[in-house]
């Protein structure tokens, strides 16, 4: 199965995308911590990481960079209930593939799983 990874400092938020892309047939991993992210994306490979924006210690555009420094290929979509313009840019500028504002749109999630994987498979 395609493996997800999501990196949000809100353990709730980890728990509901765990739920409910779990029953969609994707195995999901979930962290809170950065460091922690970084360890999972190189043992586990996951296909897309969605990362939250507004994390602590490391926020997730700087986790983008680290990300990308040790997986170009892998597909980020950024999470954020706090959409900027320049923020929204600067992911995009990093290589990130999309973004998600919070409160979150199940079907939203499920369109852009299904875009990046389309994307991924014909490159």
């Amino acid at each position: 199965p395609i493996t997800l990874l999501i990196i949000d400092d809100d353990p709730d938020a980890c728990h509901l995308f765990k739920m409910i892309l779990e029953k969609e047939g994707y195995r999901v991993l979930t962290t809170t911590d950065a460091s922690r992210s970084l360890r999972l994306i190189k043992e586990k490979s996951p296909e897309i990481v969605f990362l939250d924006i507004k994390m602590p210690r490391v926020n997730g555009i700087e986790l983008l960079r680290r990300i990308r420094k040790i997986k170009k290929d892998v597909i980020v979509i950024m999470l954020t209930g706090y959409a900027t313009l320049d923020t929204a840019r600067k992911a995009m500028e990093l290589g990130a593939y999309d973004y998600v504002t919070k409160p979150f749109d199940l079907e939203a999630i499920k369109a852009s799983i299904r875009d990046a994987l389309e994307v991924k498979a014909s490159d």
